[in-house]
């Protein structure tokens, strides 16, 4: 029982302990006052067009904006509301940009939920938008917020993001155990 109890407690606490989202802010972010990585950053998300599956536009401060593009994850910011932003801040060649990963609205308590770089073998708790891929021999996929994919062996489930224990075997394939609980 005291082994089920430490189990649970580390694959719960692996995803959270693998990436670090420093918090900064929009002006920073714009004009390098921080370096490249993983970043929060807060500010009216201000989109550039209507995109199905894809987030693009800005993070708007005070007096700077943010550019920010990517794959929906859970959540879809709606165009004007204020909410924090996370991702991989990168620079690119017009600038400063933010590879979005995910985003809540201010007071959620749900925060970042990356897998980071896992060693093979060991089991943890990992939040994956699923998906089938591939045609007549479709796979099942699952990508994480921080951008790894895997190809998911003995899911059954449906597609959508999802709560799954398992264990990575090799750099592209995940092995699902089962289904989280608290899902």
């Amino acid at each position: 029982m005291i082994r089920r109890i430490l189990c649970a407690l580390a694959v719960g606490l692996l995803p959270a302990l693998a990436t670090t989202y420093r918090t900064v802010t929009v002006a920073d972010a714009v004009q390098g006052r921080v370096e490249a990585g993983y970043v929060k950053v807060s500010g009216r998300f201000l989109a550039s067009g209507t995109y199905q599956g894809l987030v693009r536009g800005v993070v708007a401060g005070a007096r700077f904006a943010l550019p920010v593009e990517g794959q929906v994850f859970d959540y879809l910011p709606q165009p004007g509301a204020f909410l924090e932003v996370w991702g991989k801040l990168v620079r690119g060649p017009d600038g400063w940009l933010l590879r979005f990963h995910n985003a809540r609205p201010p007071g959620e308590a749900r925060g970042p939920r990356p897998v980071g770089d896992p060693r093979p073998g060991e089991v943890l708790k990992v939040w994956l938008r699923v998906y089938s891929a591939g045609g007549v021999a479709a796979r099942t996929i699952g990508r994480s917020e921080d951008g790894r994919s895997f190809y998911l062996r003995n899911y059954t489930g449906g597609p959508g993001v999802r709560c799954l224990v398992g264990r990575p075997l090799e750099a592209d394939t995940f092995e699902v155990l089962e289904l989280c609980a608290d899902e």
